[in-house]
């Protein structure tokens, strides 16, 4: 009960001063306390400057940037695709077994591929198959 009254107190003299606060705040006229400090000359220089104007050239400038590396950053990337292409010698007679993800065929697998992954599928579950039963 104690503890109850203690608690009551204090927070109705935190209501009071927070009330007296609130009533003195408006008596404080703003043009007094602005008006006795005169501006330096930075202060009135930075005032004049147009930021908004040069905030928006400065991001017309940093798109136009961004936009011309892009550029130079896919070239570099299509000049080191070719490079690489050219680094692979590919032997006419002799077909690549690795499935080509860039294909117009959506990088499918082929059905001989496919044929021999399932033959030896078999192989392999077999031997699962033997150690779940012992």
């Amino acid at each position: 009960m104690y503890s109850f009254i203690l608690q009551f107190l204090i927070m109705a003299s935190l209501a009071a001063i927070i009330y007296l606060i609130a009533r003195t705040v408006p008596r404080i006229d703003e043009n007094v306390v602005l008006g006795q400090a005169k501006k330096s000359f930075l202060e009135n220089f930075f005032s004049k400057l147009p930021l908004e104007k040069i905030d928006l050239m400065i991001d017309n400038l940093l798109e136009k940037m961004l936009r011309k590396f892009k550029i130079v950053v896919m070239k570099t990337d299509s000049a080191l695709t070719r490079k690489l292409s050219d680094l692979k010698p590919m032997v006419p007679s002799e077909k690549d077994s690795r499935p080509n993800i860039f294909s117009s065929e959506g990088g499918s697998l082929s059905t001989d591929s496919l044929a021999k992954r399932d033959s030896g599928g078999e192989n392999s579950n077999s031997g699962r198959e033997e150690t779940k039963q012992e």
